[in-house]
């Protein structure tokens, strides 16, 4: 059985934190905390996990839930049995949404307190606070504010909610408002991961090269940059903060203990914060690891150092081919790094798997821009088979540097939440960037350079064919795509999986789960 991964005794969280007040026996002090994820991410729910620390440091009992869309009316009868004091959702934009969208209404309902954190609504708690069936918003950091928050709930009747920093809240009169933020935390290590409360912790074990027990950890919070896309401009802003080495140290010698690792993926958006200390902390854990670099760092030296330090993969948000558009995001990178920078890594540390991602559909980009792109993951290819590349499409995310030129060129964001979960990574989230384009060309890439498919000869004309919508960026009338999906979904479905299996082969590891093109569809995902 998993011991408790922190093993803090009884009487020290006593003297740390305040109890429950006595008059408050009579309260539920059970707290639910949920992540929907979709069937393939695989990551460990860390936002709730740390949440569930400083809630039971102070007296609450916690359970942890990370479920997928199918198992919401077994999760809302679960909270009918147990009535706990909230329920707190961690939100994060597109499809994952629509699942705690379902459960919170329906939770809501029940009388339970519905409570949303995490990245998505972080960026608009007002506009989540305008739905009936969410109560409050926890903004950025949720450790204290749902101490805070947990605290009244429990032991007031009629709390004054405009005392609680980081709170979102609903008026007497059921409009919304937010005062101010609250401070990030400075000492990340008086919070740990509470492993032990997820139900089977094996589960998030991934393969990282020839390891097969490798796991992800957090070691650091936010990302110094400024990329103009992302929402760590609105939610970190721009700071990076990190664990002690010992609170590393002795995390990594837990789940050695009790999961038998035997690799560390660096899961943090951007691991060389500080890059002399962070190498040498990865040398001081001394296993084979992966994480998040920037094309930058791939000198012939650091690849080196790579090398001798057993990494095994890495991700890199290269963006996009063209300067124009780099720089009209902020990147902060010149394009002709990216290339230069996959050369030294292939010829320096060729096993190294290199997973870099573009996005497309960005404002102002014209099509002789997205062009570059795609024409730079195609000569990418030919680097290695161990480089990856992935297409995003961009999402408009409010408060992020290029909000503005998104509402300038004309986008219109939903009037409600509901409106956000048809947000996708591969969709045409813009009215200047066509869906079926989007879909089609997500598809193309990840068939060619995300699995790096190969195939029988007698599938060469359509690996051709793919090729050639790709270099002339032609991304209409795909018929195949449809007669590949038609199959699928006919009684065909076992013929077609069988001869997938034997007449394709493709790399369906990433560094959030499996993934093929229509593999999972065809049942052969696992």
């Amino acid at each position: 059985m998993i011991q408790d991964s922190r093993q803090i005794p009884i009487e020290e969280v006593s003297v740390r934190s305040p109890r429950l007040s006595p008059t408050a026996a009579d309260v539920n002090r059970t707290i639910f905390l949920v992540n929907f994820r979709n069937h393939r991410d695989m990551y460990p729910p860390f936002g709730i996990m740390y949440v569930a620390d400083a809630l039971m440091q102070i007296g609450f009992e916690v359970h942890l839930f990370h479920e997928t869309a199918d198992t919401v009316d077994n999760f809302v009868s679960r909270v009918a049995l147990e009535r706990p004091l909230f329920v707190g959702f961690s939100t994060i934009t597109g499809p994952q949404l629509r699942p705690t969208i379902d459960a919170s209404r329906k939770v809501h309902a029940l009388g339970v307190t519905v409570v949303w954190g995490g990245v998505h609504a972080t960026i608009m708690p007002l506009d989540v606070l305008k739905e009936q069936y969410v109560d409050f918003v926890v903004v950025n950091e949720g450790e204290e504010t749902a101490q805070e928050l947990a605290l009244k709930l429990a032991q007031e009747r009629d709390p004054d909610w405009s005392t609680v920093a980081g709170l979102a809240y609903k008026q007497s009169d059921g409009s919304p408002i937010f005062h101010r933020e609250r401070p990030f935390i400075s000492d990340l290590d008086q919070y740990w991961p509470r492993w032990e409360l997820l139900p089977d912790v094996s589960a998030y074990l991934i393969q990282s090269g020839p390891y097969d027990r490798a796991i992800p950890v957090y070691i650091s919070r936010g990302c110094p940059f400024r990329c103009g896309f992302c929402y760590n401009e609105v939610v970190m802003k721009r700071t990076w903060r990190q664990h002690s080495d010992e609170f590393i140290m002795r995390q990594i010698e837990w789940l050695k203990e009790n999961l038998d690792i035997n690799a560390v993926d660096y899961a943090d958006d951007y691991l060389f914060g500080r890059i002399g200390p962070m190498k040498r902390l990865v040398e001081k854990v001394g296993m084979p690891w992966s994480g998040q670099v920037r094309v930058q760092l791939l000198k012939p030296e650091f690849v080196q150092w790579m090398n001798e330090t057993g990494c095994q993969w890495v991700n890199i948000g290269a963006e996009s081919g063209s300067q124009t558009v780099l720089d009209n995001m902020q990147k902060d990178q010149k394009a002709w790094q990216i290339e230069w920078g996959m050369r030294n890594l292939v010829e320096g540390a060729p096993h190294v798997e290199a997973n870099l991602s573009f996005i497309v559909g960005l404002p102002a980009e014209t099509r002789d821009e997205m062009k570059i792109t795609t024409d730079l993951i195609d000569t990418l290819s030919t680097l290695s088979t161990n480089v990856r590349c992935s297409i995003c499409v961009y999402m408009p995310y409010p408060g992020t540097p290029l909000w503005p030129q998104a509402l300038q060129q004309g986008y219109l964001p939903p009037q409600s939440q509901d409106g956000w979960c048809d947000f996708d990574l591969n969709r045409g989230n813009t009215p200047w960037m066509a869906d079926e384009e989007a879909r089609v060309m997500c598809d193309i890439g990840d068939i060619l350079f995300v699995g790096r498919s190969q195939a029988h000869w007698l599938l060469a004309p359509y690996y051709r064919l793919l090729r050639w919508r790709w270099r002339n960026h032609y991304f209409d009338h795909y018929w195949e795509g449809a007669v590949k999906r038609a199959l699928i979904n006919s009684p065909l479905k076992p013929a077609m999986a069988w001869l997938t299996q034997r007449m394709v082969s493709f790399n369906q590891n990433t560094h959030k789960g499996r993934v093929s093109e229509g593999a999972e569809a065809l049942g052969i995902g696992d």
